[in-house]
């Protein structure tokens, strides 16, 4: 039996199955009938066939040309508000543009460096098998679903971490032009669901989605409840064979994010209304939520879902809490942010008058159109269309936006990115909605008589969506500008930022190297100093590069060819590359010394010693040695250690004799202090394929302190 069948008797009255097959005739549509059908008023034996047949004779040309542009479109009725073609070729124009918007909207979005759990995400997919790592067992998450799309995102992207934005904004780009079909075929307006997806798309809900590699989980998880909902709508509306697909979706969305089981009482609403008897549709979602459980004990050890912040559910609700942060989500779901800044990005208390004013906007606006909505769905006992799908498809919709808000109010605290799926059935209510009072509307146009009686137009309802649509995303737009602030994003820059001027600038080659950051007020834990340059390397290992944090530039020693210096800059959020800066500040070359180690016969340069003030030297002479090769080396500042083996020839100069090609050279020195060092060596590289100077090359020297 279907909805129709099943409620209209009681709430609409008349004749349900006259009315349904009239409103067949006239055209069909989505769920609910919505072309032509009879006046439902006068004698009782009237039938709607010949109020039809009154209507092509007695309408309008204006009503005419309507009708027929109706059933020209199909379900979707003429497109009100945008002149283009009919069909599959404007919608998928539509989408495009949505595409467009997808970018342009998230513009400022960018990863280059990964952090915390994405870094730890891409850490397992380096270091795991496939199956280590799309089932791990005893891991305090069961997301299966999630994890197989993430390896195969990972496996896409490799090296290339500018690629999972672009690829974010695709997937929510696919979610909005879902919603767009979902919400067109609900609506029966073009103009409403692109304004749907306009909404959704502009949402500051999407932070997480598009600016982390964890959004594709959220985007999943939101798109499969969208899918479920789709798909037992469907159900609903007496199409059998889509209740096991929409079922599996929900199986899916389970192992995607736990949060989403929630939803399994849809389907015992679904049933009820349809009065489905049947044993096995009854059974299968209990039987489906036991596998579900079954599966989490196996690979987990646990049946209750873990909250956030590494949390445990069982351990920290309270049903104050709960009805605190659904409060807490409802108004995030209209506009207000009632959260703390590191949660929002701006809150209420810190927005601007003139916000709040679009936001008081937006909502009389919203208020405006459901009492129009409901002003005109009281026609529909009118035309024996009843109530009930009216009820009915509001509390379908309410009931998914409900369950996704409890689900999401148990924990400690109301994140943002946990409204986006809230807030995509709340756009689909209100197409609904739209669809539902506009059913009467197509009707009525079918009805001559009416036409003296009662106006109904769409013009006007569809201009407050239109307004409320004007106002609310450039909210929506001016919160984005607070994103940085929100908790995520302050480490997400430092960390584009650590790509940028490592990778970002010396390529391939960073690799090996040692790069010392001079400061530590940034808190980098030991895992991403391990971690954090094995992402660009496609052999996932790093190839020996190390980090080490110094607290200040007298702390980094000698800069060799090998070493890379970065200091933090914490008022602009991110790291300076300091190489040549410490570089000249370490090791100063008056004359004779090269960046390459190369030293002339005759050479000074001033050094920095370091916390223990020891200034080590290293001598590497490629030649062969006649047993008469000596350095002279004059300071007045350091003193050679007592196991040298110089030779003093005055209070301030010592001749180191070499006796091998290498030789290792220790002078002691106060700490942190400028030192000055000359060389005179009585002999030269024989013979000497380049010389730099009026000396000639003579010996390799590498500096360390």
């Amino acid at each position: 039996m279907s909805i129709t069948q099943a409620f209209a008797d009681r709430f609409g009255g008349g004749n349900v199955r006259q009315a349904g097959e009239s409103r067949r005739r006239a055209g069909g549509g989505f769920g609910f009938g919505t072309g032509r059908a009879g006046r439902g008023e006068g004698a009782a034996g009237q039938s709607e066939r010949a109020a039809g047949r009154d209507y092509g004779k007695a309408g309008t040309a204006r009503e005419s040309r309507r009708a027929g542009s109706d059933r020209r479109s199909g379900s979707a009725g003429r497109r009100d508000g945008i002149a283009l073609p009919e069909g599959f070729g404007a919608d998928v124009f539509l989408i495009c543009v949505l595409l467009g918007f997808a970018f342009f909207v998230n513009r400022a979005m960018r990863i280059s460096g990964l952090y915390m759990d994405d870094l730890y995400l891409w850490s397992c997919f380096g270091e795991q098998s496939f199956r280590e790592f799309v089932f791990p067992i005893g891991s305090t998450r069961c997301r299966f679903v999630y994890w197989f799309a993430a390896w195969a995102e990972l496996l896409l992207v490799g090296n290339r971490l500018e690629m999972i934005v672009p690829i974010n904004i695709l997937l929510n780009w696919g979610t909005a032009a879902f919603l767009f079909l979902f919400a067109e075929r609900l609506s029966r307006s073009r103009t409403v669901s692109f304004l749907a997806g306009l909404l959704f798309l502009a949402s500051r809900f999407a932070y997480y989605q598009i600016g982390q590699l964890l959004g594709l989980m959220e985007t999943m998880g939101t798109f499969f409840a969208l899918l479920n909902c789709w798909l037992l709508y469907r159900y609903l509306h007496g199409e059998d064979r889509f209740y096991l697909p929409a079922l599996l979706v929900w199986f899916l969305n389970c192992f995607t994010h736990e949060r989403y089981m929630v939803l399994l009482p849809m389907f015992y609403l679904a049933l009820l209304v349809r009065r489905d008897k049947r044993w096995d549709r009854l059974a299968s979602p209990a039987a489906a939520f036991v596998l579900m459980l079954v599966i989490r004990r196996l690979m987990i050890g646990t049946l209750s879902p873990a909250g956030t912040g590494g949390t445990q559910i069982a351990e920290t609700f309270t049903a104050r809490g709960a009805v605190v942060n659904l409060l807490v989500e409802l108004l995030y779901l209209f506009g207000v942010n009632a959260g703390p800044e590191h949660l929002c990005g701006l809150p209420w208390q810190d927005t601007p008058f003139f916000v709040k004013l679009l936001i008081a906007g937006q909502n009389a606006l919203l208020v405006l159109f459901l009492v129009l909505t409901a002003a005109d769905l009281r026609h529909r006992r009118r035309y024996r269309l009843g109530l009930a799908p009216v009820f009915v498809d509001a509390l379908f919709f309410l009931g998914f936006l409900l369950g996704c808000a409890a689900s999401s109010a148990v924990t400690i605290r109301v994140e943002m990115r946990w409204i986006y799926a809230q807030y995509a059935f709340l756009l689909l209510l209100i197409a609904c909605l739209f669809g539902k009072r506009r059913e009467v509307r197509l009707v009525r146009d079918a009805d001559p008589e009416a036409v003296d009686r009662f106006k109904i137009s769409d013009r006007f309802p569809l201009a407050v969506l239109m307004l409320m649509a004007a106002l609310t995303i450039p909210v929506q737009l001016y919160s984005r500008r607070f994103f940085p602030k929100i908790y995520l994003f302050p480490n997400q820059e430092r960390y584009n930022s650590l790509a940028d001027v490592t990778y970002g600038s010396y390529g391939p080659d960073i690799l090996g190297k040692e790069i010392v950051i001079v400061g530590n007020t940034y808190q980098m834990s030991d895992f991403t100093r391990e971690t954090f340059f094995k992402l660009f390397d496609p052999q996932r290992t790093g190839q020996g590069t190390t980090v080490r944090i110094v607290e200040s530039l007298l702390d980094v020693g000698q800069v060799n060819s090998n070493m890379l210096v970065l200091k933090e800059d914490p008022p602009r959020n991110r790291f300076l590359d300091a190489t040549e800066t410490v570089r000249a500040l370490s090791l100063f070359s008056e004359y004779g010394y090269y960046r390459d180690g190369w030293m002339d016969e005759k050479a000074q340069v001033q050094i920095l010693s370091g916390a223990t003030g020891e200034i080590r030297m290293h001598f590497m002479y490629p030649g062969n040695l006649t047993g008469s090769e000596t350095i002279t080396i004059r300071t007045r500042e350091a003193t050679p250690a007592a196991d040298a083996g110089l030779r003093q020839v005055s209070p301030d100069s010592w001749e180191l004799p070499l006796i091998s090609n290498e030789q290792d050279l220790t002078f002691e020195a106060d700490s942190r202090r400028i030192v000055e060092f000359e060389f005179n060596a009585n002999f030269h590289i024989e013979p000497a394929a380049e010389q730099r100077s009026e000396n000639r090359l003579a010996i390799l020297v590498n500096f360390d302190t």
